[in-house]
């Protein structure tokens, strides 16, 4: 089987990749300009957060005017505050656990003497 095409199917195979390389063009645009735009839209945020921040540390909060100094203060004691709330649940779960482990020896213990009463009975019976 030969493949032979002629001028007129040459120039219509022709036409048809250079319509589709126009196609795949203009789509690489329209994504282009997208991805452009949603970059240039997420650095203008960046560039309000930035802003917003610096006019927020200008300013302190607006409610008590604390210095930095204050602020780096109180999030020193808001950290240690969690790191002792955590150790707190801690030492919670250890004692609870402990606390479950003796009750569950002492039940342990009774169940074998109601055990022991109940094989005294029952021999005293047969």
């Amino acid at each position: 089987m030969d493949l032979v095409l002629t001028s007129d199917e040459l120039i219509t195979v022709g036409v048809i990749l250079v319509a589709l390389i126009f196609v795949y063009l203009i789509i690489r645009e329209f994504r282009l300009m997208k991805t452009d735009a949603r970059k240039m839209e997420i650095e203008l945020d960046r560039e309000k957060l930035k802003l917003l921040q610096q006019d927020v540390l200008s300013k302190g909060y607006p409610f008590t005017r604390m210095t930095s100094e204050q602020l780096n203060y109180l999030k020193e004691i808001d950290e240690q505050n969690f790191v002792l709330e955590t150790d707190i649940y801690a030492r919670e779960k250890s004692a609870e656990s402990r606390l479950k482990r003796l009750e569950n020896y002492v039940k342990l213990e009774k169940l074998d003497r109601l055990l022991e009463r109940i094989k005294k009975e029952e021999k005293k019976i047969r």
